[in-house]
């Protein structure tokens, strides 16, 4: 058995083809997640369902990825959909019981 000193060092860094696959293959989903949620505002929506319905689509589409692969790869949400209504700064991911709906002419920050 081979001690630590011995094992090979693995580059986790963007010298990697395979940490630069990861990247990419993330920035797609995200675009599409972002492309889901946009097409879901619209006047009276919910901003809790349809930051629900990001995160879902993230979680499908992750789990979907990697499944072969013997050794353990965190997948999922790393960082909740947010959408920030108006006068809200940025970072807003409303809990399950939030009323907050959206209306006409509102800003958004996704």
């Amino acid at each position: 058995m081979a001690s630590d000193d011995e094992r090979e060092e693995v580059d986790l860094d963007l010298s990697s083809p395979d940490v630069v696959t990861k990247y990419k293959s993330a920035a797609e989903i995200i675009n599409k997640a972002l492309q889901l949620a946009i097409s879901q505002c619209k006047p009276k929506a919910k901003v809790v369902d349809i930051c629900e319905k990001g995160d879902a689509f993230i979680r499908e589409q992750t789990g979907n990825m990697y499944k072969n692969v013997k050794k353990k790869i965190d997948r999922g949400v790393a960082f909740p959909t947010c959408i920030s209504v108006n006068h809200t700064a940025g970072h807003f991911s409303p809990l399950a019981s939030d009323e907050t709906v959206m209306e006409e002419g509102d800003i958004l920050k996704m």
